[in-house]
C-alpha cells in the first residue's frame, strides 16, 4: 500500500498524524501547502510556532530523509542558514508514510519575487547567493558519497565514474546521436581529466530560487538538502547555471566573484563546470524520461551541444 495522495488525506488525519509525532504539542490549525515536487505538505499552527509536515511522493524510503536530515544538520555546522528538524517518524501508521515535522520558515522563495526585484536587488541576491555557496563548499567530507558513507568513494574521480555509470544506466540506448555508449564514453574521457586530488564538498544538489527563501529582501534559508552529498563542488553548478544564471547572465559574474573570495576557483573551474553541466543534463535527461517526457529533450539536446564542443 503507498502513501495516500493529496487528495485522499483529511487535514483531521494530519493533524492526529502531527499530534502523534510530537506528544503533548498544541495544534490551533493546519493548511495544505501547495509547494514542492516531491512531497506533499502543511502547515500547522501550534504553540511551539508555526510547523511544516511533509510526506515524500516519489521516494518513500525513511532513510532518503534521514539523509536529508543529516545533510541538513552538516550544512548548519558550516554556517548556513536552514530549518531545524521538529520530528521524524519512519512510517506514519496514519499517513501510511514517513513523516517529518521541521519549522515553517517564514519568507518567500526567490522564485515568487524574482519577477519584481530590481535589478540592484537581483545583483545582490546574485552576490549573497555566491557567498552563501561558497561557505557550503567549504564544508568538507572524509569521503565522496552521502553523508552515512553507506555509498562512498576514496576521490574525485571515482565517485564521479560511478555517477556517470548510474545515471547512464537510466538512459536509453539512444539517448543521444552518439548512443549510450559514444556518451558513456565522452563523459568518462572528461572524468579522467579531473585532478585526482579534488576535495570532498558538501553540495546540495538542487539549488534553484524555489530553495532559496528570501525574508525582508535577504537570504534567510536555504531549503530541501534531500540531493545533498560529499561531492564535486562543480556540480551544483549544473542546476544553478540552468535556474538562475541562463535567464540572468549579467549576475554570474557577482556570484562567481563572491564565491571565489570564500572558496577560490582552481585555474581549471570552466572545464570542470562544463562537464557538471552535462552530467546536470544528463541526470536531468533520465529523470524526466521516468516522470514528464515532453521536458527531456531540452536535455538530449544539452548533451548534443557538449558532445559537439568535445567532437
Amino acid at each position: 500500500m503507498g502513501a495516500k495522495t493529496g487528495p485522499t488525506v483529511g487535514l483531521d488525519v494530519v493533524r492526529d498524524a502531527l499530534a502523534e509525532a510530537c506528544p503533548g504539542i498544541g495544534i490551533m490549525g493546519i493548511r495544505r501547502l501547495d509547494a514542492g515536487y516531491t512531497s506533499r505538505q502543511w502547515v500547522a499552527d501550534t504553540d511551539e510556532g508555526p510547523l511544516l509536515v511533509k510526506t515524500p511522493v516519489r521516494n518513500a524510503d525513511p532513510e532518503h530523509l534521514r539523509r536529508l536530515i543529516a545533510t541538513t544538520r552538516r550544512a548548519a555546522e558550516g554556517g548556513i542558514p536552514v530549518v531545524r528538524f521538529r520530528a521524524f517518524v519512519p512510517r506514519s501508521g496514519l499517513l501510511d508514510a514517513p513523516l517529518l515535522v521541521q519549522e515553517y520558515q517564514d519568507g518567500v522563495p526567490a522564485d515568487e519575487v524574482w519577477a519584481a526585484m530590481s535589478s540592484a536587488q537581483r545583483l545582490s541576491f546574485a552576490e549573497a547567493l555566491g557567498e552563501l555557496v561558497g561557505r557550503l563548499h567549504s564544508c568538507t567530507g572524509p569521503w565522496f558519497g552521502d553523508v552515512f558513507g553507506i555509498r562512498k568513494h576514496p576521490d574525485v574521480r571515482s565517485f564521479l565514474h560511478a555517477l556517470v555509470d548510474d545515471r547512464l544506466a537510466e538512459a536509453p540506448a539512444d539517448l543521444t546521436s552518439a548512443g549510450r555508449d559514444g556518451l558513456a564514453t565522452a563523459l568518462h574521457r572528461a572524468v579522467d581529466a579531473v585532478p585526482s586530488n579534488g576535495v570532498a564538498a558538501l553540495t546540495h544538489g538542487d539549488l534553484w530560487r524555489q530553495n532559496v527563501v528570501l525574508r525582508d529582501g535577504r537570504i534567510a534559508c536555504l531549503l530541501d538538502f534531500e540531493h545533498g552529498l560529499y561531492a564535486d563542488r562543480f556540480l551544483d553548478f549544473g542546476k544553478l547555471d540552468e535556474h538562475v544564471f541562463d535567464a540572468y547572465p549579467e549576475g554570474r559574474r557577482a556570484f562567481l566573484d563572491a564565491y571565489d573570495e570564500v572558496c577560490p576557483l582552481p585555474d581549471d573551474w570552466q572545464a570542470r563546470v562544463r562537464l557538471a553541466h552535462a552530467v546536470h543534463a544528463l541526470s536531468m535527461a533520465v529523470y524526466f524520461l521516468r516522470w514528464t517526457p515532453e521536458y527531456a529533450p531540452q536535455y538530449v539536446g544539452e548533451l548534443e551541444e557538449w558532445l559537439a564542443e568535445r567532437a
